[in-house]
Formats: structure tokens, sequence, C-alpha cells
């Protein structure tokens, strides 16, 4: 096989040969001459954990084919590998795999690739700095020696003329949990883009629309809903797709313009939420010109794209008046009818396409994409939080990435219907990257004649998220709302542990099959398949989720003779057992139902 990682690419410098542990990080170009001053920096910032840092200049602004830079690392333990693409498995990627894992850029994915070993280990953690222009990154074993030879391509699509480029590279190849490596890039990455303040409200249950009512909304149900949902403890509605329009067609070829055709009076339904003690937050595809708005007619020469899919198009945030009408048209309805907050969907779409022009003319002040995503996305941050400095700001997977976080304190898992095995990968998965900022869970639903015990299934595949909900609360069945009403309140008398408690989530391979949370009075643990759960004793209280279809929990107790005072739950709430046990040292097989919890108290 031929040596893919170098093939077609002309050797340029080395950086970092004598500090880096495997060797140094080779710079490849499409050019065989580049015209450039390169300066780079290695340095040491910790045993095993290192920064490059590489800079190119040039005296007069230039453009550039793509550049490659190269280390390589043993496969030794390698198991996986870890993307913050919700798509991606986590295989070991062959050499010629490589250029192709991971796209990032400002409105897409986060710049960080991670290899874990068979023990949930970092091998080898590798990030950038650069959030904003496109990159790709990769890591693909060689089949002739059995090393893994890591990559990141910059300048892989069209660029437009600079002058300077810098890249700073986080590498760290320190033995300790993946998931620790992950969250110090998250807090490397606060350096370069600074997150946006993460109001109380944002960390609460939220009730969605959507899959409830998809674009069939009234105020009066909507109304009837809020009432319902405040009362046993959702503090937010999300007003999906359709407030906008009288159309239910669900395309977007009607969004643009963004007047309440389908909720005329707006005002007085805010006013009526917020009499609720809800808070009010509006969708918007921020990206997209329906063709029967009169935006599109207004604006259609700054377009990067017409979408026949969307029937909409994707309109070019290079330009000024193109970012002030997006801008306006948030802060108008913020001010008008007393928001308090915005669902900014589509955000990926604002992209380069084949036949897009990289340069300042006809009006552009950006020639680039990227930093113009950037600009618009800080601007309407800074717009809305200058008016109410507490707005909730809601971003999904896959515009997850640290400069997002700098315009957005939501993150939600991407659209999974009734699906409670996505639901928590793509959860756990921001948790690992996303610091501070809230993680919401994608809305619950199922279908309304689901045994309740598999329905609360759904609810507790996402405990380690923000609740968001949406089924139609005065149409399910007694039972199934008994249960949302136990597992909600039981999130909320436990979301401290939940949401910022030291995360361990277990076998990224095989979807977090054991997630725990843990502060100093209490361990949570969410168990989803028959494996055996570890009991070191070592908190004084310990509640264990039964989130599988089998009744028989295993617990491998550690210490001897620990006495505990049991309590066994089922997903209604009701106390199904009570008992005081004194655990011997090896495994025990308690029985717990389905989607219930068993509580251990030291006596």
């Amino acid at each position: 096989m031929a040596n893919l990682t170098t093939k077609g690419w002309n050797f340029l410098k080395e950086v970092g040969q004598d500090e880096l542990p495997y060797g140094g990080i080779s710079i490849y170009s499409k050019d065989k001459t580049l015209d450039f001053k390169f300066s780079n920096k290695t340095e040491q910032l910790e045993k095993g954990l290192f920064k490059a840092t590489i800079k190119l200049h040039t005296p007069t602004s230039k453009n550039t084919k793509a550049m490659k830079l190269v280390w390589k690392i043993p496969s030794i333990n390698l198991k996986g590998t870890w993307l913050s693409n919700y798509e991606s498995d986590r295989r070991v990627y062959a050499e010629f795999d490589a250029e192709r894992m991971l796209v990032s850029r400002a409105t897409y994915e986060a710049p960080v690739i991670c290899l874990y070993g068979h023990n949930d280990d970092n091998i080898h953690t590798f990030a950038c700095s650069d959030a904003i222009n496109t990159l790709s990154l990769g890591a693909g074993l060689r089949e002739e020696d059995g090393w893994v030879y890591c990559n990141v391509i910059v300048f892989k699509e069209n660029v437009p003329d600079f002058i300077e480029y810098k890249l700073s590279i986080l590498l760290d190849y320190r033995k300790q949990r993946y998931e620790n490596s992950l969250n110090e890039v998250s807090n490397w990455w606060t350096f370069f883009y600074k997150p946006i303040f993460v109001p109380e409200v944002a960390k609460l249950p939220m009730y969605s629309t959507w899959y409830s009512y998809h674009q069939d909304i009234t105020t009066k149900s909507l109304l009837e809903e809020c009432k319902t949902a405040s009362k046993i403890g959702y503090k937010t509605i999300i007003v999906d797709d359709g407030w906008q329009t009288d159309n239910s067609n669900r395309g977007y070829a009607y969004t643009g313009d963004w007047l309440p055709e389908r909720f005329p009076n707006m005002s007085d339904f805010v006013a009526q939420v917020h009499g609720l003690e809800m808070k009010v937050m509006m969708w918007y595809s921020a990206p997209f010109f329906g063709k029967h708005s009169k935006a599109f007619q207004h604006f259609k020469d700054k377009f990067l794209h017409f979408s026949e899919e969307f029937q909409a198009a994707i309109v070019d945030p290079r330009y000024p008046e193109i970012r002030t009408y997006l801008i306006n048209i948030y802060v108008k309805a913020l001010k008008e009818w007393d928001l308090d907050g915005f669902k900014l969907d589509f955000i990926d779409h604002f992209i380069p396409y084949k036949d897009t022009e990289l340069t300042t003319e006809d009006g552009r002040d950006y020639a680039a994409v990227g930093p113009a995503v950037g600009r618009l996305m800080t601007d309407i941050m800074l717009a809305l939080t200058a008016i109410k400095p507490d707005i909730l700001i809601e971003f999904r997977q896959h515009y997850i990435g640290p400069l997002l976080r700098k315009c957005g304190n939501m993150f939600r898992a991407h659209d999974c219907p009734n699906d409670a095995i996505s639901n928590r990968r793509r959860i756990i998965d921001l948790r690992l990257l996303s610091g501070t900022t809230a993680v919401h869970s994608d809305m619950l639903m199922w279908n309304y004649d689901e045994p309740v015990e598999l329905a609360a299934l759904q609810f507790v595949n996402i405990l380690f998220s923000v609740p968001q909900l949406s089924v139609r609360l005065n149409e399910i069945s007694v039972s199934h709302r008994q249960m949302i009403c136990f597992y909600t309140e039981y999130w909320a008398e436990n979301r401290k542990v939940l949401l910022t408690g030291d995360l361990i989530a277990s076998g990224p391979s095989e979807n977090y099959p054991l997630i725990i949370a843990s502060s100093k009075e209490k361990q949570i643990i969410t168990v989803h398949a028959d494996i055996a759960i570890k009991l070191s004793g070592e908190e004084d209280i310990i509640d264990i989720i039964n989130a599988k279809t089998s009744e028989s929990m295993i617990l491998d107790v550690v210490n001897d003779h620990k006495t505990y005072q049991v309590f066994i739950f089922d997903c209604l709430g009701n106390q199904v057992q009570s008992d005081t046990k004194t655990l011997k040292k090896g495994l025990i097989s308690i029985k717990v139902p389905i989607s219930g919890i068993i509580t251990l108290t030291v006596t």
C-alpha cells in the first residue's frame, strides 16, 4: 500500500523534532515552493502535555494551497477514536481514511480528536486553536508499521488572500482518563474564545413545541401546555417552527420576514406565558430566506447558495447589510415582544459553496465566510445581551464549537426523536467539551401507547443534561404524566450533581453504557447494559438508575461489610422495597424495576 500520509505532498519543515515524544510535526504543502516566512515554537506545558505554535507570514497578501501537518504515535493499547461529530463511529481509522475524518469550522464541529485505550485512558488527544477557518483533522493507522499518523490540514478549502496565519496545536500524551483530556481541551479553548454568561434558567427544564405540535401550533393550545408544564417544573417554552407562517408544508419557503402570521398577538401571548412564571424562546432559521419572502427579493444578489431542498436561499454574512438585517430582526422581536431567548437554527449552512467568490468585492467587507459568521454571531450576542443580559441563545449539534460558546449559552443534542441511545450519546459528547455551557437533551417524545416503564427510558437516558420535553401533556395517560412528574422532580433535586458533578462516561465505543456523576456527598449512576457496577463506598449516598430492560442489577462491592439503608422505586416514584443491608465484598444481584432507582445510604 502506498504511503498515504505524504503522497502528493511536498515536505517543507519539521517542528518540535527534539521536544515531542515521538518526533516532530512535519509540514507539507501542495506547493513545491511556498513564499512564506515560517516561525514556530514548541512548549512543554507539563509532563506529557505540549503546545506547538506555527506562524506563516508574508509581506504582501497572497493565497496558498493546502498545507498538511503530520506527526505519529505508536498504536499501543489503542481502542478507538473520539470525535465531536455525533455521526462518527468510534473505531480505529485506517490511514486512507485519515483525511476524511473531521472537518471543523466556525459553525461546524470542534477541532479536536481523542485516541483512547481499552481502559478508557487517553492515548493521545490533539486540538487546534483555530475554530473559525475550515480545518481537516485526522488520525489513521498505517498497516505497514502499526503507528497512527495524525494530521491537520489548513487551507484545504479555498481561502482568500492573507498576510499572516497562526495555529496552535495542543498535544496531550498523558496517561489519564479520556474525559479529563477532553475537559482540559475545552478549558484551553476559553483562552481564545471566552464563553458567554449562562443564566440559571438555561439550566432548568424546558418545554419544546416541535415534536408535540410541529407547525400545528396556536396560542390557545400552547398556553394550555404551559399551564400544565409550569406546574411540574418546566420553566421555559421554546416555540419552534410554525409561528412565523400559516403555511404547514414543513419547508422554509416562507422564512426570512419573521412576521408572526400564526401568532398575531405575540406580545399578549408572551405576557400570558410570563404570568405562568415561564420564559419564552422563539425559533429562527437564521441563514434561510425563503423564496416566498420579501427578504428574498430584497437581498437576492447577496446569497451564498439557493437550496432546492429547503426552497430557501442561504444568505451571505459577508455583507454588512445582511448582518444588520438579521440583528435588527432579533432586536426588534426582543424589544416588541419581550422575549427571553432565541433558538438560532441551521447556522452550519453558512459555508462557502462551489461558486462562492472569496473577495471583498461587490460590497462585501469580509472575503472569507468563517470570520464573517463569527462576526455575525458575536454581534447578535452583543446586541441581545445589551438589552437583556440573561438572554437565552440555543445552538444544536453540529454547531457546538468553542467559537459558539462565545455566542450561545445552550447547546442541544441533535434531533433524534424517540431514540434514547442516540440522545444519551449526543448529550455525553456535548458534556465532554462544553464546560459551563448548558447542555440540553434533544426533545423527549414517545408513542402515547408505550408502556410507561419503556417511555421512561427516554427520560433516564438524558439525566446528565437539561431536559427538553415535547409531548402533549394534556393528552398523555395519567401514568405517563406521573412518570414525567417523578423524574422531573428527581432531576431538579439532583441537578447540581447531574450537571456539575465529576463525570465518568465509561465505554465511548459502546455508547456510554455506564455513566457516573459524583459530588462529595452523593454519586448518581445510570446503567444501560447488563454489566457490573463497582461500588467503592466512598460516597454516603448512591443512586443507581436501571436504564435498561432487565431488572437484575449486578453490584461489585469493593469494601466489605458496609451497611446501607436500601430504597427501591419504580419509574412512577412508588417505593417498592425498603430494607437495611450489609453488603459483603464481591458480586451481588438486586432486582430493580425497569427505569427504576435503587438508593443506597450509609447507616
